[in-house]
């Protein structure tokens, strides 16, 4: 088990206020991480914005381990990820294949699926089996540097960090925002730099967050897990087509790979990277374009898959990025690069609508003088 160093701040545990709260939290305490109020932006490297404990680890980092592991302990998962078998498909992408037969893609209920929704909410909280599937949640604050505290209620505006009862790998959690009393449908620059936040102070490589654009979803929700070892599309090489050695961010297409991927890269100026990102993301929504995010490298890189409309056939972030579930044996055994890659650029969009997109990514990064 995973030991937490829990930092104490009596003037952070003041009450928040808590109007219009949904039942699921009232009165519910969990340990509380809160970020200082440097912004990214303030700062030439990510690295310099995470809490170490006095053992030069992450606080966050651990606190999120340690919370998962007590869950494993309590038995609330449907079953152990660990023991699931994993390969690396033989060919020269790398893929990843692993065999999850308890695997339910599903945690939360989709609209209409006999679920409760909380006048006020739009986030089916009768999904949520158990007050333990709510690990803790993180937040912003006025002080200077980020701190735990160990028992605190749920702030207004928070981040809320669930177990996903179905877990694709180790430490699998979902990350939904809850903010003015309220659950967002839209993505928005606050909400993205609040998430990617969160793998910066992580600090952890094999950390990687996910988001995936569903225009019928409930509720909007990032989902994040440890991979030990990298995805395919992170091996795969790019090819520039915005910014150059002295800009603060780059826009790059992934060569050789059978979705249509762009890589966002970042280390200065990062919440106006995030505002380019919406205003893209914004775009392609208004385009019926479908897409997913998969946020890796500490929160410096942001691959942007590209499928698509959304009447089409729809693959996660993490297939996207090269691993795949499969829950019987004989599609395990029998998958394969080529009906892998096939699966991949199925649902692609096509040359005319990359294209039509990369000129559309460009136009929004310069106009924010990049």
């Amino acid at each position: 088990m995973v030991g937490i160093k829990q930092l104490q701040d009596e003037n952070l545990l003041a009450k928040s206020k808590q109007s219009k709260l949904p039942q699921f939290l009232e009165g519910i305490k969990v340990p509380l991480y809160r970020f200082g109020n440097q912004s990214l932006i303030d700062h030439e490297s990510f690295g310099e914005l995470s809490c170490i404990s006095e053992d030069g680890d992450s606080i966050l980092d651990t606190l999120l381990l340690a919370q998962w592991e007590d869950r494993v302990m309590k038995g609330i998962f449907r079953y152990d990820v660990t023991a699931s078998e994993i390969k690396a498909v033989e060919g020269r992408k790398k893929l990843l294949a692993q065999l999850n037969e308890g695997w339910n893609l599903g945690h939360f209920p989709k609209p209409g699926e006999n679920q409760t929704i909380y006048q006020e909410d739009v986030f089916p909280f009768n999904s949520v089996k158990q007050h333990d599937e709510l690990l803790f949640c993180v937040a912003s604050s006025e002080q200077t540097k980020p701190v735990l505290i160990s028992s605190a209620v749920v702030p207004d505006n928070a981040f809320l960090i669930f177990i996903n009862a179905s877990p694709v790998e180790y430490g699998h959690v979902l990350l939904v925002p809850y903010l003015n009393n309220s659950f967002y449908q839209l993505l928005d620059a606050n909400i993205l730099e609040m998430a990617v936040r969160v793998a910066v102070e992580i600090n952890n490589c094999c950390f990687r967050l996910f988001y995936d654009f569903s225009p019928d979803a409930s509720h909007l929700h990032f989902q994040a897990c440890y991979f030990p070892n990298p995805l395919a599309v992170e091996l795969m090489p790019v090819d520039t087509i915005f910014g150059d050695l002295q800009s603060w961010m780059h826009i790059s297409v992934v060569t050789d790979y059978p979705i249509k991927t762009l890589l966002l890269e970042s280390s200065h100026k990062f919440k106006i990277m995030m505002e380019v990102l919406v205003n893209i993301c914004s775009c392609l929504q208004d385009l019926s374009i479908s897409y997913s995010l998969l946020i890796s490298d500490c929160g410096k890189k942001i691959f942007l898959f590209l499928q698509k409309s959304k009447d089409s056939s729809f693959l996660s972030a993490w297939e996207c990025g090269g691993y795949f579930l499969y829950k019987s044996r004989s599609e395990f055994d029998e998958c394969t690069e080529k009906t892998m890659l096939k699966q991949l650029s199925s649902v692609s969009i096509d040359d005319d609508g990359f294209k039509a997109v990369k000129l559309l990514c460009c136009s929004i990064a310069s106009k924010f003088g990049f």
